[in-house]
This record gives C-alpha cells, sequence and structure tokens, in this order.
C-alpha cells in the first residue's frame, strides 16, 4: 500500500505572515499619526514661543526706560522679563553706540511642558535711536530787539559739558554765538560782555519767528504735546530737587515736582551717572515761566510767554522761548542754545553775569533721553531669529 503524503500546515504560517504584516502597518501607522501630532504640536507650541518672543522685543521698544538703558556703557546688558498667559519672554538690552542696541528677545513657553515638551525661540533686533533734530545754530538765535550787557558772555564755540566726557561726540565746529535777523536790532550795554563764534554775530534777514520754530517735522504744537513738565502762566521756580528712590535693590528718579514745598526736579546734570543724570524732562510753560534759584536742571525748555532766569541757575539743553528772554542779576547760564522766537517783538536782555554756550553735546543728550525719542528696528536686516542658537 502506498503512503498518503501530508499536505497540512500551509495555511497557518500564511495567516501568521499576514497577521505580521498587518501589525507592522498598523504599528506604523499609529507610530506616523503619532510623529505627525508631535510635529504638529511642536510646530505650534514653537510658533507660540516666537509670537512671545516678538512680544518681549516689541514691548522692551514700545515702553523703553532710557533711565536704564542709556545708562549702559557700550557694550555692556541690561535684561528684563515679563510672566505672560503660557510662558514668559526674557530680553535683553546690549547698547552697542549711544544710538544702536541689540535687543534679543527669548519666549519660553512653559505650560503643558512636562506632558508636550519644552518650548522656545529667541529673536534679535538691531536698533536705532530715532529722534527729531533740534537744528540750533547758535548759541543765541534770536529776531527782534536784543540787548547785550553787562559781564555776560555769549559763546558759539561747541562746548561739552563740565563731568559730560565720554557721553558724547567730539566737538563741532563753532557756530555763531548770536544769530538773529538784522544787525540793527542789537543794543550793547556796556563792554564788559563778550561774544564768540564763527562769526561772533551772524545776520540771517530770512530769519522768522516762525522759522526758529520749526524743527524738521515736529512743530511747536507736537512738541508741547509731548511735554513731561506742564506750568501756567507766571509759574515761579525757586527750588530744585533731584530725588531718588530705593526701589528692587538700586536707586530710581523720583521725577514727580513736589508741591508742598515746592520744590521741582528738572533732572541732575551734575551727576550724569546718578539715579537723575539721564532724566531729560520736556518742560512747557503755558505762559510766563521765572527761574529763581542757585540751582540746575535739564530737558527741553518750551516757554509760551516770557522767560526770567536769575540767581544763577544753570540749565543744561535747548531753550525755546515764544516771547522775550530776560536775565538779571547774577544772571543765568543756558548750556546747549537758547532760541529767543520772539514772538511779541519786545526786548530780549541778556544782562548780568549770564553765560549762553552753545553745545551739540548738551542737545543731543536732551533729546536722545526724552520723549521726543523713539526705538525703532533698522529698516533693512534689523531682524534675525536666533532660535537655533539656543536650541543648540
Amino acid at each position: 500500500m502506498f503512503k498518503q503524503q501530508s499536505t497540512g500546515g500551509f495555511a497557518l504560517p500564511a495567516a501568521v505572515f499576514a497577521l505580521v504584516v498587518v501589525g507592522v502597518l498598523v504599528t506604523g501607522g499609529f507610530y506616523l499619526a503619532r510623529q505627525e501630532t508631535r510635529i504638529g504640536v511642536a510646530s505650534e507650541r514653537s510658533l507660540e514661543a516666537f509670537y512671545m518672543a516678538e512680544r518681549g522685543a516689541n514691548e522692551v521698544m514700545s515702553e523703553w526706560d532710557m533711565s536704564t538703558y542709556g545708562a549702559l556703557t557700550p557694550w555692556t546688558s541690561s535684561y528684563t522679563s515679563k510672566a505672560v498667559d503660557g510662558g514668559v519672554w526674557v530680553a535683553g538690552v546690549t547698547k552697542m553706540t549711544n544710538r544702536l542696541y541689540l535687543i534679543l528677545s527669548q519666549g519660553v513657553l512653559t505650560e503643558g511642558m512636562d506632558v508636550l515638551g519644552y518650548g522656545h525661540r529667541m529673536t534679535g533686533y538691531v536698533a536705532r535711536m530715532d529722534s527729531p533734530k533740534m537744528d540750533i545754530r547758535a548759541a543765541l538765535s534770536t529776531v527782534g530787539n536784543l540787548t547785550v550787557g553787562g559781564s555776560s558772555v555769549i559763546n558759539g564755540n561747541d562746548s561739552i559739558p563740565p563731568g559730560w566726557d565720554g557721553l558724547c561726540d567730539p566737538p563741532a565746529q563753532a557756530a555763531p554765538g548770536i544769530l538773529i535777523d538784522s544787525m540793527k536790532n542789537i543794543t550793547k550795554d556796556g563792554n564788559k560782555h563778550e561774544t564768540f563764534g564763527k562769526p561772533a554775530i551772524k545776520e540771517d534777514n530770512g530769519l522768522t519767528s516762525d522759522s526758529l520754530l520749526a524743527f524738521g517735522e515736529d512743530l511747536w504744537n507736537e512738541l508741547t504735546a509731548m511735554a513731561d513738565k506742564v506750568y501756567s502762566d507766571g509759574q515761579y521756580v525757586k527750588q530744585m530737587h533731584q530725588d531718588s528712590v530705593f526701589l528692587n535693590g538700586s536707586y530710581i528718579c523720583s521725577s514727580a515736582d513736589n508741591w508742598a514745598v515746592p520744590r521741582f526736579n528738572w533732572g541732575d546734570p551734575y551727576n550724569p551717572k546718578g539715579a537723575c543724570g539721564s532724566y531729560f524732562p520736556v518742560i512747557y510753560a503755558r505762559g510766563d515761566l521765572i527761574v529763581e534759584a542757585h540751582d540746575y536742571g535739564q530737558g527741553i525748555m518750551l516757554v509760551e510767554g516770557n522767560l526770567t532766569f536769575k540767581g544763577g541757575f544753570e540749565f543744561f539743553g535747548p531753550v525755546i522761548v515764544k516771547g522775550e528772554v530776560i536775565t538779571e542779576g547774577t544772571g543765568g547760564h543756558f548750556r546747549g542754545g537758547l532760541v529767543a522766537a520772539n514772538v511779541s517783538l519786545n526786548a530780549s536782555s541778556v544782562l548780568g553775569d549770564a553765560l549762553i554756550q552753545y553745545s551739540t553735546c548738551a542737545v543731543s543728550r536732551a533729546v536722545l533721553n526724552s520723549a521726543l525719542t523713539r526705538v525703532r528696528p533698522l529698516e533693512n536686516r534689523g531682524w534675525v531669529d536666533l532660535s537655533a542658537v539656543i536650541s543648540g
């Protein structure tokens, strides 16, 4: 008898093989789906972190703290952070030059970090201080009548104020001591007064009060609208104070005026590295302003009416007066530039021991540290995504 050969066992291996193939396909599908989900979540979190970093940089620029960042020396940094919904941004500001800053802002997504992973991005900006140009063309610019006498000095040779070395560019070329619409409007009282510059006195028949009040695109109304200090007509100023308060481990300038005394805070030009050394308020008097104090201040002064300086008061920065300027007794000291638009065509008088010293340094620092200056990224190549640097 012939023995029958077995044909069983083929179906089972085929079935097992099919199950393995299906398992691999299912597993691969799940793996790919999971990877797609993780990539999607990571991309979404990365984008959220990017917007967080952008937010940090924009908030730093929109709320620019000139008292902190302006006081930095070149290539030193200051850091700030803020907790926001879902995470935190950390921004570092590095001063490159007096007008150029590098802003590095990192967004860190902390919400869901234990489950969804770490999300972070970093952006970098090169930002520039953008400010209107104060076209101060002489130590004293005026139209109408001008009386110069006493022991007054009007000096158009550019000068850096005492203690401000290293804070400004080198002195520029000399400007006229006096710029006036007509030489015939000048009256000299005595022979002790001195006027210096290149030339000492310059006549410009086309000079008008309107042209003196225009500074590029920023006209008088725009300037006064940005004022930090606004005083009513006839304000009398007798005493200054440069107070500071201790906050979060450091001293900051207490910029408010103290009306109980009253005392005023117009910054501290003789201590440029102090708490109030970078405080340059825009000061606006709606009418006449009388300053009688053996004291000092800094900033940008705008006077709607007449300005009277006496008692040896010193002011650092541009002073623009619509009416007349009067100095009496020991007079006042102006370091920067004085513009007397003299709309009323009354006589401005520079008498006593008054000093009007042309200083591009005082003007530029006052404008740079004031509310007139804005921080803006460079138009070309001012932004970069630095996320790869922090991700390794």
